[in-house]
């Protein structure tokens, strides 16, 4: 609660903060050694265009570090919150282009701030279940994104044989350098129609979340 209060308070301390998390996020991603699937499907379609990237909140650290930069720019969601302060800081520091929703901002507002930055050719990546969980539950978002922009989407996940889990809400994993990983960019295989109901809307995210778990699976088993 006092961290919280101070990075509400204090830039200089959030930079710190975050520039220290980048720090040791780089030295854990260079030292382990790393599996890797799905890269090349991701590389084909970024060829025609931005994609949208749906991982789990608790598997986003070494998101910015496994994505391919010099193929796509890629944006992100962050709310204004301390957390989500911190988490876009460091971010922007592993070449992510994070934006801010505010929620006293109008939908209108704020959806036509992310159509322009997929318009301008950047990918869009957010968290399913984020940013308060409940925990690997997938949210309406990443659909309404997918039916409104057309564009293709990627699930993302990575693991590592030895982490730790942070006690958060979203229990966290959390890298420890000189292991063993693997990462996957699998593409949803999901036909997303234009109009959806209620119904509609209540299985695609039950799919969602079957789905990225399956991925999650896929890259536990590979890091062993």
């Amino acid at each position: 609660m006092k961290l919280r209060k101070r990075l509400e308070n204090s830039d200089a301390l959030a930079a710190v903060l975050s520039w220290g998390l980048a720090g040791y996020l780089r030295i854990c991603f260079a030292t382990t050694r790393w599996k890797n699937f799905g890269i090349g499907g991701l590389e084909e379609d970024l060829k025609n265009g931005p994609v949208i990237v749906v991982l789990w909140h608790g598997r986003l650290l070494f998101g910015p570090l496994a994505w391919p930069i010099e193929l796509s720019p890629i944006f992100t969601l962050r709310d204004p919150s301390p957390a989500g302060r911190l988490s876009s800081d460091t971010q922007t520091r592993l070449g992510m282009q994070p934006i801010t929703m505010h929620a006293n901002a109008s939908n209108f507002t704020a959806s036509k701030k992310i159509l322009q930055h997929i318009r301008k050719g950047n990918s869009l990546a957010m968290t399913a279940d984020g940013p308060m969980g409940p925990n690997r539950d997938a949210k309406q978002a990443p659909i309404e994104w997918a039916r409104a922009t057309g564009c293709p989407v990627y699930l993302f996940a990575w693991s590592a044989r030895r982490n730790k889990r942070l006690g958060t809400w979203d229990k966290m994993m959390m890298p420890v350098p000189f292991t063993r990983g693997a990462y996957a960019f699998r593409k949803w295989e999901t036909d997303v129609p234009r109009k959806i109901d209620a119904a509609g809307y209540t299985a695609l995210r039950r799919k969602l979340s079957d789905d990225l778990d399956r991925v999650v699976a896929e890259a536990d088993a590979l890091a062993g």
